[in-house]
């Protein structure tokens, strides 16, 4: 499938420190242009997870990208099934699709016959829309079911959202579950980064989400003390109130307008696009997409934008929301264009890459050259933070934080400055 490389939290090690290893991330992912960071909340769990491969598919500049929103008691469980889960399925499906149709438009070669930039302008382009959502659709159905049936995860009330990109060459696909968000920066006719939101928050109380819910005696009211987050509800019972339309599991609602088909979206990059943040709502609850993109257009080092981002986010949690819970944030970050350290290299310089998977325990490193690693050498731990459910089966209750916030005013308003 290519070289794969994920995120998801583990327990602290002794001394706290969960960025022992973060070098050994940067080497893996920066190759190809992605930072990606995630903070936890005070919930528990990090239930955010993410992951990133490389020449994906077995087509060489292939990357898929994923974020994904774990909900519910065991949200961390499905959201870390389906980040190993998805691009394994994801990957067979295209490789099962080329084999089949050798013709089909899902290739490289074929891509690069259009320079259109929107898909209405050929028949070429939208049969290319039509052939990756139909993947999409079928291998996210495929995993919703693999979840359905797995014996050691129980999905009643848990499920994830997921927001995915593939990126071959100047093609985008992105295809987008719940209310984690792509947006896109790109430049103006005066070189100034502004946002391009790629993606639809697919909340309960979108007309056309709300109207297949309605219609499937599911209902949909934000309660007394969240005014504005809308929530999805059983007909009969005050539960589980999910905060979107679309997931992966939560099968107790799944026959009440809860679906798993993602919203698949094409766009064909030009030369002034420079990079695509995904995120989950952690990030969007609280900053928008323009501070997004300042935030990361200003990172001097791109490789830690990702981790700027969610210092940044967290901050304004603290800032904006004194007394709420603050949710999990991950993102990742994916550079559009060569790094100029990437430029520079000569090919004498080149490690030959290494085969790495992260999954289940996040201990396992395949292939490579030179030596054994020592145990435990490439585990990423997370960081400590505070968190905000999406869905209330278990809405946890957390004491006095103050003491915790003051530590980082000093932090928060030296950042503000920068950013201002």
């Amino acid at each position: 499938m290519g070289i794969c490389c994920s995120k998801g939290k583990e327990e602290l090690e002794e001394e706290g420190f969960p960025w022992k290893h973060d070098a050994f991330f940067h080497d893996q992912l920066w190759s190809a242009g992605v930072s990606m960071h995630t903070k936890q909340g005070w919930k528990g769990a990090n239930q955010d997870a993410m992951t990133t491969c490389q020449d994906f598919a077995g087509h060489k500049g292939q990357i898929f990208c994923g974020v994904f929103d774990g909900h519910g008691p065991l949200g961390r469980e499905v959201a870390r099934h389906v980040r190993d889960v998805l691009p394994v399925k994801l990957s067979s499906s295209l490789a099962l699709k080329t084999e089949q149709d050798p013709s089909s438009n899902t290739d490289k070669e074929t891509l690069e016959k259009s320079d259109c930039t929107s898909l209405s302008d050929t028949n070429n382009e939208k049969q290319l829309l039509s052939t990756w959502k139909n993947i999409f659709v079928k291998t996210f159905e495929d995993v919703d079911e693999d979840l359905r049936q797995h014996s050691g995860i129980d999905c009643i009330c848990s499920g994830t959202t997921a927001v995915t990109v593939v990126r071959q060459g100047d093609h985008l696909i992105i295809a987008n579950l719940g209310d984690s968000r792509a947006v896109l920066c790109t430049r103006d006719s005066k070189d100034r980064p502004i946002p391009v939101q790629l993606t639809t928050d697919l909340k309960p109380n979108l007309p056309s989400e709300a109207e297949r819910i309605l219609n499937c005696k599911g209902r949909v009211f934000a309660m007394d003390d969240e005014p504005d987050v809308p929530r999805m509800w059983l007909p009969d019972q005050d539960a589980p109130g999910l905060a979107m339309a679309r997931a992966f599991g939560d099968f107790c609602l799944k026959s009440h307008g809860l679906i798993c088909t993602p919203e698949v979206y094409y766009r064909k990059l030009s030369a002034k696009d420079d990079f695509l943040v995904l995120a989950t709502d952690g990030i969007w609850d609280v900053l928008s997409n323009k501070e997004v993109i300042k935030i990361v257009s200003s990172a001097t080092d791109h490789s830690k934008a990702a981790k700027q981002l969610v210092e940044r986010a967290v901050r304004a949690w603290r800032r904006k929301f004194p007394t709420s819970m603050v949710d999990d944030c991950a993102v990742v970050c994916l550079f559009l264009k060569p790094s100029p350290s990437s430029s520079e290299s000569t090919p004498g310089d080149a490690k030959p890459p290494q085969a790495v998977s992260f999954t289940g325990s996040f201990r396992k490193v395949l292939g490579g050259g030179g030596g054994e690693a020592e145990e435990g050498t490439n585990v990423w731990r997370a960081l400590e933070g505070v968190a905000r459910v999406n869905s209330v089966v278990r809405l946890p209750r957390m004491g006095a934080v103050l003491s915790w916030r003051r530590r980082s005013t000093s932090l928060e308003e030296d950042d503000e400055a920068r950013i201002d």
